[in-house]
């Protein structure tokens, strides 16, 4: 294991300060972004300015005794993040001097600087001293009897004269250890561990960076974060931001506040994963965003066939150092883990990393991992559950036919519930299945009910109750589920869509525009969006705003130049109505042909205002189960066929009345 942070006076050079004991390096007082290796890297040369700190040395500090190949990488990367943290040269060095296959030497100036208050702390914090111990205010005391004149000296002197130094204050601090030993039982442990806590309302799991050097290892990095999140999400007292968010901050590296409130949290987890063989290390560190305060750190390492278990220790860690208490519920699910060869779960990861790329192509190539790693560990359900999650996708998308891929997905699905039955990834998937492809509204509100109560910071399971609400025409619930959803998933198109549909469906067209807006400022080339915008935009009567969003969604479809010529034409005939009158007449093969889908065709003749077309479509996408039937006892777009008794029996069928 690493060795600790050395309990250190502040050292000082320059305009720079490191204070050992929060683990932070300011610059001129403002506190600088640097991760805990090479943290520890800066503070042992520092520590020894002058000296020649070999690299073995480095590995020892870093590393212990431990065996890790690649460590040769990771001090270059440590080394790398000190110079660029302190505008250092190599090649002109004014702080770290590089001696060739040898190490490094700290050539700057240090001074160090011992505030009293800290050896109080110091020692309270190695031998856990409550904060109201009368042995602490002893101690204290005896600290400010170091003269002044040794609270602040050269680096050096201290390096020489710390003996004599630590001798007069260990006379004088005896009598606040014996008085410690004497009240040390009379204090509760969980009045001791209170002091530890910080307050946190909200956190963002940062993608954690792949230092093994290649590209190759970016899905293990992905998912170590991915498990990081899961695990942290049980907590119901804790706002955890979703992966889909976290993962845009992958690669760009943005101030902490900047991302605290983009994300809208309080506490940032930033950290490394280095894999290197058989052997893995994570390294952590939990950080106050508004401020970019560091508040803990810790690495962890251990072998990739128990890599489950390394997840979860840091998980763990830092649910101790965020919430005040956890349920008993809460500490089993933190600390479950599944039985996995190393080999299934490989194959696992790098299923989910292909499968979040969110492309037909990558998703299908997601589906041949999946099924190696079941053949590899048939009893691993995360396996299960992501590939149903792919065939869910696949149907969505229309890639294949949801009367193939949603019964692929229930099998799967079914597996995954009868190896745990406690999995919220499942119930989830297994309500979205309910909902759209079984139409049992009823049984899919029970699961995706479930699936939050088993992972209460779920945006699948906030999303999933959103759309049940709206299916049944409870909007408001609908709309707040909906937020919910968008709250742990902030920067998603997906659920933002969906967040400006259900606004859309509660006649609230004004705010479901501003939704629109605001989330094509995430992606200007979201169709989808732009679909939605052109609806909204229809529903208040603004026909020339509406063709335009529809026409700019064509166009990012892929539609033929001739299509869009024919669209503009039809528009400058007959307005939204010739908008789409151009667009069946230009796609009446591919219609005919089933390569559109059913329910834009019946969206098409809706905005025509040809009743029995929408109402013949409607009718083949109820049998095809296409996306959007079941939101037909709300949307806006079929208003005109409320009345209508063909309309109505299509209703009951469906589910949506009695």
């Amino acid at each position: 294991m690493a060795s600790p942070l050395p309990s250190s006076p502040k050292l000082k050079f320059g305009a720079f300060e490191l204070d050992a004991a929060s683990g932070r390096l300011l610059k001129n007082g403002i506190p600088l972004k640097l991760q805990p290796q090479p943290f520890r890297v800066l503070l042992l040369l520092a520590e020894r300015s002058g000296a020649v700190v070999t690299r073995q040395e480095i590995q020892r500090c870093l590393w212990g005794d431990s065996t890790f190949v690649d460590f040769g990488r990771g001090i270059n990367f440590s080394i790398n993040q000190v110079r660029g943290v302190l505008s250092d040269n190599a090649e002109q060095p004014r702080y770290i001097e590089t001696l060739p296959r040898i190490g490094y030497r700290f050539i700057a100036h240090v001074e160090t600087e011992q505030p009293p208050a800290l050896l109080a702390d110091d020692l309270r914090q190695v031998y856990e001293w409550p904060t109201d111990s009368g042995a602490a205010t002893a101690f204290a005391s005896a600290a400010k009897a170091i003269p002044v004149s040794m609270r602040r000296v050269p680096f050096a002197w201290w390096k020489r004269n710390q003996l004599p130094v630590l001798s007069v204050a260990t006379l004088l601090i005896v009598g606040a250890l014996i008085v410690w030993t004497l009240r040390r039982d009379r204090v509760s442990p969980s009045v001791r561990a209170a002091s530890d806590i910080i307050a946190a309302h909200s956190l963002a799991v940062l993608p954690l960076e792949n230092l093994s050097g290649t590209s190759a290892q970016d899905y293990f990095a992905d998912g170590m974060t991915d498990a990081l999140i899961t695990s942290l999400g049980q907590i119901g007292v804790l706002r955890v931001i979703s992966r889909t968010s976290v993962m845009q901050y992958k690669g760009i590296h943005k101030p902490l506040p900047q991302v605290a409130r983009e994300l809208n949290v309080d506490t940032v987890v930033e950290g490394t994963v280095l894999r290197s063989g058989d052997r893995v290390r994570i390294t952590a560190q939990l950080i106050q965003a508004a401020t970019d305060k560091h508040l803990w750190a810790e690495s962890y390492e251990g072998d990739f066939r128990d890599v489950l278990g390394l997840q979860n220790r840091v998980a763990s860690a830092i649910a101790k150092q965020i919430v005040v208490r956890l349920t008993p519920r809460q500490e089993t699910r933190l600390g479950r883990t599944y039985p996995v060869s190393a080999q299934a779960y490989e194959l696992y990861l790098k299923a989910e990393y292909f499968l979040n790329r969110f492309t037909p192509g990558t998703v299908s190539q997601s589906i041949s991992y999946f099924q190696q790693a079941i053949d590899a560990d048939p009893n691993y359900p995360p396996a299960y559950v992501g590939m149903a999650a792919a065939y869910h996708v696949l149907g969505n998308m229309a890639v294949i036919p949801k009367k193939v891929s949603y019964p692929k997905a229930k099998l799967l699905v079914a597996r995954a519930l009868e190896l745990d039955p406690q999995s919220a990834a499942a119930h989830a998937e297994w309500a979205w299945g309910l909902l759209y492809y079984d139409f049992d509204f009823a049984t899919a509100a029970q699961e995706f009910n479930h699936a939050l109560e088993l992972n209460p910071n779920s945006p699948d399971g906030h999303q999933g109750s959103g759309n049940y609400y709206a299916t049944l025409g409870q909007l408001q619930q609908s709309v707040l589920e909906m937020q919910r959803a968008r709250d742990l998933d902030p920067l998603s198109l997906m659920v933002n869509t969906d967040l400006c549909m259900v606004l859309y469906f509660a006649r609230r067209y004004d705010e479901a525009l501003v939704q629109c807006k605001t989330t094509l400022e995430l992606d200007p080339r979201s169709s989808p969006t732009l679909r939605q915008l052109g609806a909204v935009y229809a529903a208040k009567g603004m026909g020339l705003e509406a063709s335009s969003a529809f026409l700019r969604a064509h166009s990012l479809e892929g539609a033929p130049p001739a299509l869009i010529v024919a669209i503009k034409n039809g528009e400058e005939v007959s307005g939204l109505s010739g908008h789409w009158q151009a667009w069946l007449k230009f796609l009446n093969q591919e219609i005919d042909d089933g390569k559109v889908d059913p329910i834009d065709v019946a969206e098409a003749y809706a905005y025509v205002g040809n009743d029995d077309g929408a109402l013949a479509w409607l009718e083949r996408a109820f049998e095809a189960r296409c996306y959007g039937v079941t939101y037909l006892g709300v949307d806006p777009t079929f208003d005109r066929l409320r009345s209508n008794p063909r309309f109505v029996s299509l209703l009951r069928r469906i589910g949506l009345t009695a």
